[in-house]
């Protein structure tokens, strides 16, 4: 495996500044708003307009959505026939959500209905039989699917040979057929012209809703806005268009009128005056209510959004905190055994990491898989082996499409579901390393042969720019989530004042300065800057702007997305003879530390080498077969092949080297 580089490429090369200038004019927005606007393609002064005021006149008409008429016409039918709905939820916070909406509306339409969650652990995800058998028995006449059902072909099916009708609503990835269902809502199905396909189930659900509100949301979302913002943000999908619309009124209502339930789930936390932030939703909030489906019952969670009664919230609200920390236990667990495994060397070429064991919580699994993306900037998934079973959770990184993979390797596995991001499957254990094979293979194909994590940077910001008056104004951005990230700012040639490690060395402080003006860096879960780094080193950050209150006081500080020392880091022809020079004399054989061995290659040639100057070359080198290197965590061993007699090696006939030119 090469090395992973980052590379930065800058959105503001060729911003028109007269659209910013008039940005600035026509909204009251500062110049660095209006160059974000700008270099994320919104040109057009309408569109600016929608953009910073989320009106939620622009959201589309649920009708647009195939199968919507079906859909309200059964349930108006059921509710005027008093028959029995049951709405059939997912364990997820998405699944809960959309379960939590759709029931109170329904009660509040005067429906006879009640909510069906399957068990986690005995029954596993989506429509299942003897699910279906159990609802039979309540005399059931109508299920409505939440989140869930896209794939139940089989399921819908055996309901109708018992007189039971179902309403499909999904957002997951629709297979080539979709079930014969009374009617299948879902804005990914191939035939349907749907114009926002990112809805998140709890905000398909919300669709319907309206649809049986005649198309009016006004209304819906006064009531149930904060609870389909929790969902969508929790799921993680595209936080643009519709769901940008949505989250924004929810994220206001969780902060100034929250339903009673989360009212008491934000107790549970403590205060936090930031209650509209998409991240404390996505990292305090969600993971309470997840607790519930992945330690014991979801339903305990649907009756928490769903209560009147306080002191029953109250309970329930801290029921949940009570699950959440012994997850959080046991989450701590899997992760440090997932990282042992990791250890081994097979692992170290691979693109997509599986792991597998014994006695791992599945409840647990997808939030360990997502720390282990994280951690190792690679696609993976997690195996929980019980009693013969095994259920997975995978989460992707670096441009591999899980649902995509996973469908080419249909014929080995039990079931799977899920999108592009995120997604789970079970599977014969004797399969496992079918699917190993098979995934990394469907890598390989779609992934360069050196992943670049590449870092946009919106605009290159002054230290003396930077302040609290400037980052309250970039907040009419958010809310900020998958494709509208927090804007990233460049601070370029910025000396270190000051360097160390926090929290018994799990995060990284910087002070950078420059023109006598300072600004602190956080860098969380990169202690290793303190070592890499040095008091003096002339850096370029790149991050995001972020108000930390401290003892009642604010502050502006930077949280880190990447750092490099401040020079070009396309290497020059002086650079590859200088590399080459100081590894003919190290041996056949180099290993060590990259950044320590890019810092020695500056030490012996007087010059500044960086990181990431050094690794260009080695991939360079590789290229034109100067020598092979392999890569584990920050560690680099490289192997110089013997010269081939009578042939001259022209570096920029490297394919490599073309391409790193064009880039930069």
């Amino acid at each position: 495996m090469g090395i992973t580089t980052k590379r930065w490429f800058y959105l503001d090369e060729n911003t028109d500044e007269n659209i910013v200038y008039a940005y600035t004019k026509l909204f009251g927005i500062s110049p660095m708003v209006a160059k974000v606007l700008v270099n994320r393609g919104i040109t057009d002064a309408g569109e600016a307009k929608k953009f910073i005021e989320r009106d939620v006149e622009s959201l589309h008409s649920p009708f647009l959505i195939n199968d919507m008429d079906k859909a309200v016409a059964r349930i108006e039918k059921a509710i005027a026939d008093g028959e029995q709905i049951t709405v059939y939820g997912d364990y997820d916070v998405d699944g809960i959500t959309s379960t939590a909406i759709m029931v109170s509306f329904l009660e509040k339409r005067g429906a006879k209905v009640n909510a069906y969650i399957p068990d986690r652990q005995n029954e596993g995800y989506g429509v299942n039989i003897e699910a279906i058998e159990k609802i039979i028995e309540t005399g059931t006449g109508l299920i409505i699917t939440v989140d869930t059902g896209i794939t139940a072909g089989e399921e819908v099916n055996f309901a109708a040979q018992h007189g039971i009708d179902i309403i499909i609503t999904d957002h997951h990835e629709c297979k080539s057929s979709v079930p014969d269902a009374v009617a299948v809502i879902n804005p990914k199905r191939n035939d349907c012209d749907y114009p926002f396909k990112d809805l998140a189930g709890v905000g398909v659900a919300f669709k319907l809703i309206c649809a049986i509100n005649g198309g009016r949301a006004d209304d819906i979302l006064e009531e149930y806005s904060d609870i389909v913002a929790l969902g969508t943000i929790a799921d993680v999908v595209n936080l643009t268009g519709e769901n940008r619309i949505i989250a924004g009124v929810g994220l206001e209502k969780l902060k100034n009128n929250p339903n009673l339930g989360l009212s008491e789930v934000i107790h549970t936390i403590g205060s936090n005056p930031k209650w509209n932030s998409s991240a404390v939703v996505s990292y305090s909030i969600a993971p309470r209510i997840n607790a519930a489906g992945r330690m014991s019952s979801a339903m305990t969670a649907v009756n928490l959004l769903l209560t009147k009664d306080r002191l029953k919230a109250q309970e329930l609200a801290l029921e949940l905190d009570r699950e959440n920390k012994e997850r959080q236990n046991q989450e701590s667990v899997i992760f440090e055994e997932a990282v042992d495994m990791l250890r081994d060397e097979k692992y170290a070429d691979k693109k997509v990491l599986i792991l597998a064991k014994r006695g791992w919580h599945h409840g647990i699994i997808g939030v360990v898989a997502s720390r282990i993306c994280d951690k190792f900037q690679r696609s993976c998934i997690l195996i929980s082996i019980e009693d013969g079973k095994c259920k997975s959770s995978g989460r992707s990184m670096g441009g591999i499409n899980l649902f995509e993979g996973l469908s080419g390797c249909a014929d080995i596995l039990e079931n799977f579901g899920g999108h592009a991001y995120a997604a789970g499957f079970s599977i014969k254990e004797e399969n496992i390393e079918e699917l190993d094979r098979r995934l990394n293979e469907y890598a390989e194909d779609v992934l360069p042969a050196h992943v670049s994590r590449d870092v946009y940077i919106d605009v290159r910001a002054d230290i003396a720019d930077i302040n609290l008056a400037t980052v309250r104004n970039t907040e009419i951005l958010g809310p900020y989530g998958v494709g509208n990230e927090m804007p990233t700012i460049a601070l370029e040639r910025v000396e270190i004042a000051d360097i160390r490690t926090l929290s018994d060395g799990k995060h990284c402080r910087l002070i950078v300065q420059k023109d006598s003006k300072r600004i602190e860096v956080i860098a969380f879960g990169r202690s290793k800057i303190a070592k890499d780094y040095l008091v003096g080193d002339i850096v370029d950050i790149a991050g995001e702007m972020n108000i930390n209150i401290y003892n009642g006081q604010s502050r502006v500080q930077i949280i880190l997305d990447d750092i490099r020392l401040s020079d070009e880091y396309v290497p020059t022809r002086e650079d590859f003879v200088a590399v080459y020079k100081f590894l003919r004399a190290k041996g056949a054989v180099t290993e060590g530390d990259i950044m320590a061995l890019a810092r020695e290659v500056g030490v012996a040639t007087g010059s500044i080498m960086s990181q990431e100057k050094f690794e260009n070359i080695m991939l360079v080198f590789e290229d034109v077969k100067i020598l092979e290197y392999s890569v584990r965590g920050d560690n680099i061993k490289i192997l110089l092949l013997p010269a081939m007699k009578g042939t001259k090696i022209n570096i920029t006939d490297s394919a490599v080297y073309k391409e790193m030119c064009t880039k930069n």
